[in-house]
């Protein structure tokens, strides 16, 4: 089995970080998207998912060190 790419985008629930998400599932990455409001990080890897893609949302605030 061939060694998949793993990426972590913050702020991929919505505009260039769900982009970019998107593209690196398209191109066969297994995609974690983070950021802070889950409904849109749900929404977006629902959608990588749908496209044949492999991707899970994790809420966290990257600015909060206490996360």
């Amino acid at each position: 089995m061939r060694d998949r790419l793993i990426a972590v985008v913050t702020g991929a629930g919505s505009g260039v970080g769900e982009v970019v998400a998107r593209e690196l599932g398209r191109h066969g990455a297994r995609v974690a998207l983070v950021g802070r409001r889950l409904d849109k990080l749900d929404a977006a890897a629902q959608r990588i998912v749908a496209a044949g893609g492999d991707a899970c949302a994790l809420r966290c605030d990257v600015a909060d060190p206490s996360q």
